[in-house]
């Protein structure tokens, strides 16, 4: 069982408010069929070519059932480079090429689970701007995928 970080009610209900898709500083948010569950995923909107950056993602369970077998695959489109993972306690994830793996176990009802990474968008000599996306997928006991999934785009300048 993972320790999950508490969710207070308001913020359960916001989210059960938000559930059924919306945007937020490009970030799209999709809850699961069957179960109250969602992933978030947040990254700069513009990043320096060859700069660090950091991306958090959440995986949160808003339902009263638990979410077993919970994983998130996370990708990164070219030219951005995975560098480093920082998964909540009870939780695990690794680099995988332009991929993390987040292995949540078994995500409790009303706990959100979090993951800090850090990225690199790197241009080629003479590129223009380029902008790529991050696309988290939730899947897990009772929540298929593509029924919780989460993009952000992050724009990298020369």
């Amino acid at each position: 069982m993972t320790r999950n970080l508490p969710l207070r009610p308001a913020v359960v209900l916001l989210a059960l408010l938000g559930m059924a898709g919306c945007k937020d500083d490009g970030n799209d948010v999709t809850s699961s069929r069957g179960s109250l569950a969602a992933v978030e995923v947040e990254a700069p909107g513009m990043v320096q070519s060859g700069a660090e950056f950091g991306v958090d993602l959440s995986a949160a369970n808003v339902g009263v059932s638990n979410i077993r077998n919970g994983r998130v695959d996370i990708t990164f489109d070219a030219p951005l480079t995975v560098i480093s993972v920082d998964p909540s306690s009870g939780t695990t994830a690794a680099i995988v090429g332009n991929r993390i793996v987040w292995e949540l176990g078994t995500l409790d009802a009303n706990t959100r689970s979090r993951l800090a990474a850090r990225a690199r968008g790197t241009l080629a000599a003479g590129q223009s701007s380029r902008t790529a996306t991050i696309r988290a997928q939730l899947t897990g006991q009772g929540i298929s995928a593509g029924d919780a999934v989460a993009t952000d785009s992050v724009t990298i300048t020369p």
